[in-house]
């Protein structure tokens, strides 16, 4: 049992390049309850953000996974970003979209496109998506609002609907909620007060 142990840990460290203990040495006893210093640390996958220019730029592609695709009228009722990086760039970005009688989400990540039937009602207004400004744009624009000070980590989330922007920043238990316009990226409501960043 003690070489088997001594070959896994050694296989571990130096790429099995040794497949025994050197002869002139004594084999150390290895058990469970000996701290050899190796720790188990989970390690989180860096995610992979994407911009809102790039998901809307390659939007028309996904016209040709539509659920519904003979129908005409593509509409964008809202968009979602979500885990925002400090760049405005998010994890993912979600579509909510109507053609017709149907609803589907339209999912772009680093991966592309992922389809979903959506089968609750969106009530809301049709987004032209040349017409809006990208939250990159926002979060230049208001850094300090949007990054923070804050040593603790944020989650920052973002939905377009309605002409408006409605920024979610997360910090351990506390959470803040940003207004924009849409068109202008005029902070609106209680972000009216919020101050632009100085060029």
């Amino acid at each position: 049992m003690i070489a088997i142990g001594l070959l896994f840990a050694m296989c571990l460290f130096s790429a099995c390049v040794s497949s025994s203990p050197p002869a002139n040495k004594t084999p150390l006893n290895v058990s469970p309850t000996v701290n050899m210093g190796i720790e188990s640390v989970a390690l989180t996958p860096v995610p992979d953000y994407v911009g809102f220019d790039e998901a809307k730029g390659y939007f028309l592609q996904s016209e040709l996974l539509s659920l519904n695709q003979f129908q005409k009228g593509t509409r964008v009722l809202f968009i979602q970003g979500g885990n925002l990086d400090e760049s405005g760039n998010a994890e993912r970005w979600v579509f909510g979209v109507n053609k017709g009688d149907t609803n589907e989400l339209r999912v772009y990540d680093h991966a592309g496109w992922t389809i979903i039937p959506w089968n609750n009602a969106i009530s809301a207004e049709e987004i032209n998506l040349d017409s809006v400004v990208s939250p990159a744009a926002l979060f230049k624009q208001y850094r300090n609002q949007t990054v923070g000070s804050s040593t603790i980590p944020a989650q920052r989330d973002i939905e377009l609907s309605n002409g408006t922007y409605k920024l979610t920043i997360t910090s351990g238990s506390t959470s803040q909620v940003l207004m924009f316009n849409a068109s202008t990226g005029a902070a609106i409501g209680t972000g009216a007060a919020i101050e632009q960043n100085e060029e």
